[in-house]
């Protein structure tokens, strides 16, 4: 029987084990490799890359980190309830007519990125005779969400009367891509912007940068998926990181096909000998995507073994003729992503990246989070 460290027995057939330490570990060695002075901030979008925002940010908090960002304003809500007061924690979608008195309630930061947004936003401030803290988020080339160019031309007419800005920043559009001519247009465009709050925090580098040196590091970086461990983050260099998350699914029944009979939807997978099939329960609908479709592979007990047949939305095949009967059984569990298949290897058979899987991990999965603290129990 295969064995596999859970905290207790999972009580689904899917489950997430998270090492709370490799975070830890992690934040740590970016923090490291940011040049003195300057904040390491964590990015803790859509659940934390799927570990869990109230458990990390938790961890991050211990280890010193005070400043968190968000993609939605519910993230943020629910994050609040977990850090104590003395956090920054901004959201980056931007402000939503209507949502400044929530944001002010929460002691929330928007970062405001567009003329109408800061307007909106100083004139709620001037109301309630306070002087509310904001970012503000230039476009320098990724044209998706910013200032552009256009606004910049109004931007000596904005109002900031009532409205802290606490943080100005950008976000390069070829991270990973060290020698890109962007990066630099990108940084030039950036430095001419910031000078008109140079008392605020200037942010540009996210994960990937901070591994390029400090050029782009300036007072305040942003990671996110390098906190998971995950190899994608990496652009150059030694890894340094750990692997924080593993994934694991049982298997549920074994069937024997004959040569010529085929396996699951639409009859994409013929056996071409007689083969041993297990079914496992996990799907698309947990994150493990269609695109896996006779290219995923799994590990179990020392073999690597393909994912045969179309992935569903609950199950997936798995082809285990080269492991003796004697050695699997149902109720076993096989390795999904984690100390044999990484999970940027997996992202690549998915034609996809690293932290689409990562995102796309389905509650169904039962998430263990291992610290110093909590000693494990074999299954």
């Amino acid at each position: 029987m295969h064995k596999i460290l859970f905290p207790h027995p999972p009580s689904v057939p899917l489950a997430l084990v998270i090492d709370l330490k490799a975070v830890a570990h992690n934040y740590r060695t970016l923090r490291s490799l940011t040049k003195e002075g300057t904040i390491c901030a964590a990015v803790l979008k859509a659940n934390a890359y799927g570990l869990g925002i109230k458990e990390v940010a938790s961890c991050l908090y211990q280890e010193g980190c005070r400043h968190f960002f968000l993609a939605h304003l519910s993230e943020a809500i629910e994050l609040q309830h977990v850090l104590k007061h003395d956090s920054f924690i901004y959201v980056l979608n931007g402000l939503r007519k209507g949502d400044e008195e929530v944001y002010a309630y929460y002691n929330l930061i928007p970062v405001l990125s567009d003329i109408s947004q800061i307007q909106a936003w100083n004139t709620f401030s001037k109301n309630k005779q306070q002087c509310l803290k904001a970012a503000i988020h230039f476009d320098t080339g990724l044209m998706r969400t910013g200032l552009t160019p256009q606004d910049m031309k109004s931007l000596g007419l904005a109002d900031f009367s009532h409205t802290e800005i606490v943080c100005v920043m950008s976000h390069l559009a070829c991270t990973y891509q060290y020698s890109h001519p962007m990066n630099k247009a990108q940084q030039i465009a950036f430095d001419a912007l910031r000078k008109h709050f140079p008392f605020a925090l200037a942010s540009l580098a996210n994960s990937g940068r901070v591994f390029f040196g400090p050029e782009y590091h300036y007072d305040l970086t942003r990671v996110g998926l390098a906190l998971t461990g995950c190899r994608s983050a990496i652009p150059q260099g030694t890894y340094c990181l750990k692997p924080a998350i593993k994934a694991y699914a049982q298997i549920l029944q074994i069937n024997e096909i004959s040569r010529g009979q085929s396996v699951g939807y639409d009859a994409t997978f013929i056996a071409s000998r007689a083969s041993r099939i297990a079914t496992v329960g996990v799907g698309y609908a947990d994150g493990y995507l269609r695109s896996l479709s006779n290219r995923g592979a799994i590990y179990f007990n020392g073999y690597t073994l393909p994912v045969v047949g179309r992935v569903s939305m609950d199950l997936i095949t798995i082809d285990i003729t080269e492991v003796p009967p004697d050695q699997v059984r149902i109720g076993d569990w096989i390795e999904l992503f984690g100390d044999h298949i990484r999970i940027d290897a997996l992202a690549e058979k998915a034609e996809t990246i690293s932290w689409e899987l990562l995102t796309r991990l389905g509650s169904r999965f039962e998430r263990f989070y291992l610290t110093a603290q909590k000693p494990n129990e074999v299954i």
